[in-house]
């Protein structure tokens, strides 16, 4: 897979397929190996030239193996920098003041006037997701380190399901 990864054209639907197995347990092990070939090839996907299904797929497998709490610390440091290549397909090249240029990780700082955003919503829905997965906080309070474990008080779940069916609502009769 690593192999047909790095080819110079991988096939679309390699994407889906590394989705797939990093649904699994196993799979993200497997992504997560310590040498970060896999992941750092995965990122990689996300700033080629290639279809929008292979770079979708790719993320998806990112994203699925942000949910493996005890890995963040080696996905955000300096071995693999997960966070730089997940921010540049979000970065546009508006202008940016000095201070603002100088908080922005070295990767993003000066990006080219020729630099887009990606244009896939869905990709930019699942980067997002995948950085809030990773990015929960500099120093979490107690009980609040992996966000995926923490109880959800039944009467708050459900006013945000009521937000999430009124937002569906509004969503359709737009469309």
């Amino acid at each position: 897979l690593l192999r047909a990864l790095s080819s110079a054209r991988p096939p679309a639907e390699l994407g889906a397929l590394l989705c797939n197995l990093s649904q699994a347990a196993e799979g993200r092990r497997a992504l997560l190996e310590r040498s970060g070939r896999c992941v750092r090839a995965l990122l990689a996907l996300l700033r080629a030239p290639l279809p929008a299904q292979l770079r979708r797929g790719a993320l998806g497998a990112l994203r699925n193996c942000c949910f493996e709490h005890e890995h963040h610390a080696w996905l955000l440091g300096p071995e693999v920098q997960a966070l730089p290549a997940l921010l540049l397909p979000l970065a546009g090249n508006e202008e940016l003041t000095e201070a603002e240029t100088e908080q922005l990780p070295v990767d993003l700082q000066f990006l080219p006037p020729e630099h887009r955003r990606e244009e896939e919503p869905e990709i930019r829905k699942m980067l997002l997701e995948t950085l809030l997965l990773v990015l929960i906080g500099d120093e979490p309070e107690a009980g609040m380190e992996n966000l995926l474990e923490v109880t959800i008080p039944e009467e708050l779940e459900q006013q945000l399901a009521q937000l999430d069916r009124d937002q569906e609502g509004q969503g359709e009769g737009e469309e």
